[in-house]
Order: structure tokens, then sequence, then C-alpha cells
């Protein structure tokens, strides 16, 4: 097994303003919207796949997350696939916001709800919904809300919210 290899919050942000590396964030959706690294790229821990990662030329790839782990997790998978990558972020997000570097958020940009309250309260319509169609037409309307429940339920328990990738995809 290939060493791990661990690059700065210096070398990192050198590297990416002369353009050398990608630098890809294995954070999940609603933690890169939140606050990220600028110019990072998205590629969730949770749906990972070392075969589809950016790549660019003679660049290389660098990976981060929140403190290191989850890149150092990545790391790995990639190593066992044979993919190649330069490394990972050192203490990750964290330590580049104690080296008071730059970050970016879209919390910041965009006005109204966030995506996961957009999946709150599109869930809790279809809910309403499901109620009204069971007064109306009868109670087999009640499974649309049992499984928007069990949708919900299951995003608060693993953070994965099939809801909120499909407003990300729209672009909220």
């Amino acid at each position: 097994m290939e060493k791990t290899v661990n690059w700065s919050v210096g070398a990192v942000a050198k590297a990416l303003a002369a353009g050398e590396i990608i630098l890809v964030d294995v954070r999940e959706p609603q933690e890169f919207h939140a606050e990220r690294i600028p110019g990072a790229m998205l590629c969730p821990l949770s749906d990972f796949n070392p075969r589809t990662l950016p790549h660019s030329g003679k660049k290389k790839t660098v990976l981060h997350c929140k403190s290191g782990g989850r890149s150092g997790r990545a790391l790995r998978m990639c190593q066992e696939a044979g993919v190649e990558v330069a490394g990972h972020l050192e203490g990750g997000i964290l330590k580049w916001i104690a080296e008071g570097k730059e970050t970016r958020s879209d919390l910041e940009e965009k006005k109204g709800m966030s995506v996961p309250q957009s999946a709150m309260a599109l869930g809790s319509l279809m809910v309403l919904v499901s109620m009204g169609l069971s007064l109306a037409f009868g109670p087999i309307w009640l499974l649309l809300g049992g499984a928007v429940s069990l949708m919900l339920l299951q995003a608060a328990f693993t953070g994965f919210c099939p809801a909120a990738r499909f407003f990300l995809a729209l672009g909220f």
C-alpha cells in the first residue's frame, strides 16, 4: 500500500493559485455549500468513485475534507483502485480556516431557504397532500406520506437526502 501524502495548507494554496492542482472536497453537499475552499470541486465520500474523479492534463489531484479523516479514506480508495492522487490536505478545511485562508459559502450568497430547509418543506407539503388525498379518495394515499416520512428519517440518520440532491441538481 502506498504512503499517504499530506499536503500543507500553504502548499495547497500555492498550487491552487498557480493552477497546478485540482482540489477535490469529499465532504457531503450540505457541508460544501455551507463553507468551502474557493476552487474546490465536490465529490462526496458517500458516493465516491475514484474512477470518476476529475482530471485535467498535468494537474495533480489533491483531496480534502473537514479534518483529514474522510480524505484519507478517499485517498486509500484511490490507491486501491489504481487511481493516481497526489495526496490530501492535512487537517482539512478546519486547518485551512485556522491559518486564515479564504472560504466561500452559498449561505451568504443566497437568500431564502437552504437546500435542507427546501427538502424538509417539500416533505412536509407532501405529507399534508397525502393526508388530503386520503380524506378525498381513500386511505391508500397515506402511503405517500409514509414514504416521505421514511425518506426524511433516513436523511436524518444517514445524512443522505435524495430530495436535497434533487434541489442541488436544480441549482438551488
